[in-house]
């Protein structure tokens, strides 16, 4: 009995963090027992004291939000690297930890904050700045932020009042990444590409189920990473990270999603790949980890802080146990990226199922009279489920990448898109003649519902013969021999679901814009029959279609889309892949 007491006291003791000498360094979540998060000129004046207080510490600014609030960046290093160019002197890797880009998802505000004071202040956890620079966004969505209330996250136990998820343009920045129109993620673009983190923690926080885990996590180690990063992330969850985390008293496991929300039984649904519009698949396109941290919504605010604690410690110490490790391993994947060779762009669901063990809690379903059909009601007894787990998701499409992309100067979004992303272009200072690659796309169909502001399309990609095409001055082109080589595939390969394209970026391509008058049409039509038989045979082919023969205009277009007048663009993809030499005549953009 004893011997059950220490260790239950010996694991209280690592669940909690040191709080410094001096009680005003407790957070507000800590001087209310976790009842409330702070609002954001107090993370603001904390950041700010935290800097004040300690020469690790460098509190800054990456932008200003839409309403005007500052997105705060805190920055902690034993060196004082406090700028990208003396990081990347340095050798040792940077880590980007950031919280609140859900912002009623808030414990990696709470979470960080303290585990910097016990780094800088109480210097109860300083060995975590020996290897490496930290960089700490508190409050990623600020203004969402500050959408403050007590009804934000109707699955969400506490704290009292916190933020919205969306930012105040009502966008998820989480689905941001890649074509990054926002305010907050050009801001963060800005930052990425400046200081080149080697690892990205996310800090969310759970829907969906009940079980006995306080803290998931999410990881790509699939097709769509290089080889290197997907070694390096997957060990170090498996072998050293989470069982650290467990082992500090917190229950921790990977985040699930089930098939069915009311009944556990029929396994977990898992699509094995993250898009890159999310963190987690953007910024392992740029050859670099990323975890996400999902503290379980329905364990109490303290429960959720303390165990995001536990795991940004322990994803610190893994750092620190071996920097050069995870530096080497960016570097080759970085090298990887720059060579010839094809992008996976779209993922088969994982197929193979794997009898998984998950801490589950006691559970039973009966049928609702409210929604009409079964329930599920959860207990408050720990019981295992085992489920079947769905692994090894398989490229559906793949692409080769060109030897460049090149963008006509008059899309200037794109263009100015593709640089956010840091990637290297060249500019065309006088009109050429390139060799190139299109693609045609036809019959689009557009989403009856918008998401994210957009109303996503769908069509048939057909690539064209290469062919001669003239480039005014001014377009640029984008060579692949560059680590972010698969950042530019993902954004101008008309098949990756997160293309420009397929967001409705280039929705006019699909739009005609002159046209002819049915008498017009009429004459030249029976023209055009006499003087070909064989469109005669096409035509009367057409017409066993009853829906087309019923369509005037249908049966009109016909002639107009086999004449010389019709446009040739419409559909015609503007960006096309380099199958020449890339010119002599180019200049850095």
């Amino acid at each position: 009995m004893m011997i059950a007491l220490l260790l239950a006291a010996a694991m209280a003791a690592a669940a909690a963090p040191a709080k410094g000498a001096d009680p005003a360094w407790l957070t507000r979540a800590e001087r209310t027992n976790y009842a409330e998060t702070a609002r954001y000129e107090e993370t603001l004046e904390y950041s700010r004291r935290l800097d004040h207080a300690s020469d690790w510490i460098r509190t800054t600014r990456i932008g200003v939000s839409p309403e005007g609030r500052d997105l705060i960046l805190v920055i902690a290093s034993k060196r004082k690297l406090f700028t990208p160019e003396a990081a990347l002197r340095s050798g040792l890797p940077v880590v980007l930890i950031q919280a609140g880009i859900h912002a009623g998802e808030i414990e990696g505000k709470d979470a960080g904050l303290m585990l910097l004071r016990d780094v800088a202040i109480a210097r109860t956890e300083e060995a975590l700045l020996d290897g490496a620079t930290v960089l700490f966004l508190p409050i990623y969505n600020v203004d969402g932020h500050e959408r403050f209330g007590p009804h934000n996250r109707i699955n969400q136990k506490g704290p009292v009042e916190m933020g919205w998820r969306t930012t105040s343009r009502n966008l998820n920045l989480n689905r941001d990444f890649m074509k990054a129109e926002t305010v907050e993620t050009r801001a963060w673009l800005e930052l990425f590409t400046s200081w080149w983190p080697d690892l990205t923690v996310d800090c969310h926080t759970t829907d969906g189920h009940d079980f006995q885990y306080e803290v998931t996590y999410i990881y790509d180690a699939g097709p769509n990473v290089p080889e290197p990063v997907a070694v390096w992330i997957d060990r170090a969850m498996r072998e050293r990270v989470a069982p650290a985390v467990e082992r500090s008293g917190h229950p921790v496991g990977p985040y699930l999603s089930l098939v069915d929300a009311t009944d556990p039984s029929k396994g977990v649904d898992d699509e094995g790949v993250s898009r890159p519009m999310f963190s987690s698949g953007y910024t392992v396109l740029q050859n670099r980890p990323s975890l996400v941290v999902e503290a379980h919504s329905l364990k109490d605010y303290r429960a959720r802080v303390l165990s995001t604690y536990q795991m940004l410690r322990a994803v610190m110490r893994e750092v620190n146990r071996d920097p050069s490790g995870l530096r080497e391993a960016v570097r080759q994947s970085e090298a990887i990226a720059a060579r010839p060779g094809s992008v996976p762009l779209r993922f088969d669901k994982p197929s193979t199922p794997r009898q998984t063990v998950i801490k589950g809690v006691a559970y039973h379903r009966e049928p609702s009279e409210i929604s009409g059909t079964d329930r599920i009601v959860y207990g408050s007894e720990p019981k295992d489920w085992v489920v079947s787990w769905p692994v090894g998701p398989q490229v559906s499409v793949a692409v080769d990448k060109p030897k460049a992309y090149v963008i006509p100067a008059p899309f200037t979004e794109t263009i100015e898109t593709l640089a956010r992303h840091g990637l290297r272009l060249l500019r065309l200072p006088e009109a050429a003649t390139l060799e190139v690659e299109e693609y045609r796309l036809t019959e689009p169909s557009w989403a009856a519902t918008p998401f994210e502001g957009h109303h996503a399309v769908t069509f048939k990609t057909t690539r064209l013969a290469p062919r001669s095409r003239s480039y005014p001055p001014g377009s640029v082109l984008v060579p692949m021999d560059q680590p972010g080589a698969a950042v530019a595939v993902h954004l101008l390969e008309p098949q990756s679901a997160d293309s420009l394209v397929a967001w409705g970026f280039f929705d006019a391509i699909f739009e005609r814009k002159e046209y002819a008058e049915n008498y017009v049409l009429e004459a030249m039509a029976r023209e055009m029959l006499q003087k070909d038989p064989g469109l005669r045979a096409e035509f009367d082919k057409a017409l066993a279609d009853p829906a087309f023969a019923a369509d005037p205009r249908k049966r009109l277009g016909f002639f107009y889309d086999r004449s010389p007048y019709v446009d040739e663009r419409i559909g015609l993809y503007p960006v096309a892949r380099l199958t020449g030499e890339l010119p002599v005549e180019v200049e850095p953009r």
